[in-house]
């Protein structure tokens, strides 16, 4: 038969374990705000009983219970949650990273505006105009001048705007990169911690944790691929397809981008499809830079106009009689400008057709005025320079309102992801005060139940053995 005292060593198992409940309650509840926290839990389980009856044990029915004892500090995650939320996270990073440059891009390109090209263009066009009216006049020669050199200021800068967003772009990837490579090598100093408090048999949730915000952070930035632990808690973390961070090793293999856009982890060729990582990369490279993108069509547009009006205005004759001299130098939007001698003189701008018509004749003139109108391939399209142009401005707005939207969608999608882990991780203040009460009230009641015992030993120490004295 057990003693009293037995009772006792059971009573405590129930204190012990409930206060650690309420330990974890508390720790919980004091992280409900905290980046990544995960809701804890305390599995208990009972205790083991007394051994199986033996020859010098005593007989029983049954083996008789020791309390109770926790089995486990559990951190509640669900991988599955985890990879679907990494997977929408990455996606949402390209779109974001998109948006945000198409978005600033948009509002650096002044259209429509005064000091656009759409305006300029126009106000080219309309000197030539009133040009072709006045064919001797010092002030419309003046303006067509002004005009023209307005216009490949124009290109110029638009063109420095462009240029600066893919500087930008290109500012941002390395900055990515190297916030990337940093929280790589957080994780590997982690997993060495980690793998120390393994090793000594406790849980190391919070550190956990850590490790599992820095793995969601660079999910943001391409696709992540985490091995499971091992015994010793470690992970391997994977950063397309390469190995990032090695746990069996504790190494980390460096990402970097070339110029090229090409990414590699530890100088081996890595494929990122996703993340905020191939979004600057596309635009720096593929919508903004590279054969199709902004930059490229502006400059067609640009040696278009040099080309085309080149090639009339040498065709006619200034008022000295001489042809065959080129309005514009350049050869795309970055070079183009006024050649030195229409600078130096207005006169030798070529509004009459023939030698013999100057000063007064302005045939010339009116077929500049005219290009305006004229179809021509741009850039593999048919158009106008204006339609061009105009193509070239919806094709920004078009694009910057698309990926805009595309942005929303997702964030809804990772709105619903997020939900499902916090369903599953996140602290829950209700769930969390009705655990406080429930564990609150099994304190209690052990705290009573040593009480009870404690009355228990008093009646036997103190009173036992008197009768009869």
């Amino acid at each position: 038969m057990p003693s009293t005292f037995f009772g006792l060593s059971s009573a405590l198992s129930g204190l012990m374990a409930h206060q650690r409940a309420l330990d974890t309650t508390t720790h919980n509840i004091t992280n409900i705000n905290t980046e990544g926290y995960t809701r804890q839990r305390v599995d208990m389980r009972a205790a083991p009983s007394f051994p199986q009856p033996a020859v010098n044990t005593e007989v029983a029915p049954g083996q008789l219970g020791t309390g109770v004892q926790i089995q486990d500090f559990a951190r509640l995650r669900d991988q599955f949650v985890d990879l679907q939320f990494r997977s929408q996270t990455a996606t949402h990073g390209q779109l974001d990273a998109r948006a945000k440059s198409l978005d600033r891009l948009n509002e650096v390109v002044d259209e429509p505006g005064d000091t656009g090209l759409t305006n300029l263009l126009g106000k080219f066009w309309s000197s030539w105009q009133a040009l072709s009216l006045n064919a001797e006049s010092p002030a419309t020669r003046e303006a067509v001048r002004s005009a023209g050199v307005q216009l490949a200021q124009g290109f110029a800068d638009t063109r420095a705007q462009l240029v600066a967003s893919q500087d930008e772009a290109d500012r941002r990837i390395t900055a990515t990169v190297d916030q990337l490579n940093l929280w790589a090598g957080q994780i590997n100093e982690l997993n060495q911690a980690i793998g120390k408090v393994v090793g000594v048999g406790m849980s190391p949730n919070d550190l956990l944790d850590q490790r599992d915000l820095l793995i969601d952070r660079i999910a943001a930035t391409g696709e992540v691929a985490v091995t499971t632990p091992g015994p010793n808690g470690k992970i391997s973390l994977a950063f397309g397809g390469q190995v990032l961070v090695d746990g069996t090793s504790d190494t980390v293999n460096p990402v970097a981008v070339t110029a090229g856009g090409a990414v590699t982890v530890g100088g081996v060729p890595a494929t990122v499809a996703t993340g905020a990582l191939r979004g600057l990369i596309d635009i720096r490279d593929t919508t903004v830079g590279g054969a199709g993108g902004y930059i490229a069509a502006l400059d067609a547009l640009a040696a278009t106009v040099v080309t085309e009006v080149n090639s009339r205005h040498a065709a006619g004759f200034g008022l000295d009689g001489t042809g065959g001299r080129a309005f514009f130098t350049g050869t795309d939007a970055a070079t183009i400008a006024v050649d030195a001698a229409v600078v130096a003189s207005t006169d030798v701008i070529a509004a009459s057709a023939t030698a013999a018509g100057a000063p007064g004749n302005a045939d010339n003139a009116v077929a500049l005025s005219q290009l305006r109108f004229v179809a021509l391939t741009i850039g593999g399209q048919t158009s106008t320079i204006d339609g061009a142009w105009s193509a070239w401005v919806s094709r920004l707005g078009v694009d910057a309102d698309q990926a805009s939207r595309l942005r929303e969608v997702q964030e809804g999608v990772l709105q619903v992801a997020t939900a499902r882990r916090d369903a599953v991780s996140g602290v829950n203040m209700d769930e969390e005060v009705a655990d406080m009460v429930r564990f609150q009230k099994s304190y209690n009641a052990a705290a009573r139940m040593i009480t009870t015992l404690d009355s228990m030993l008093e009646t036997i120490v103190s009173r036992m053995g008197l009768v009869g004295r």
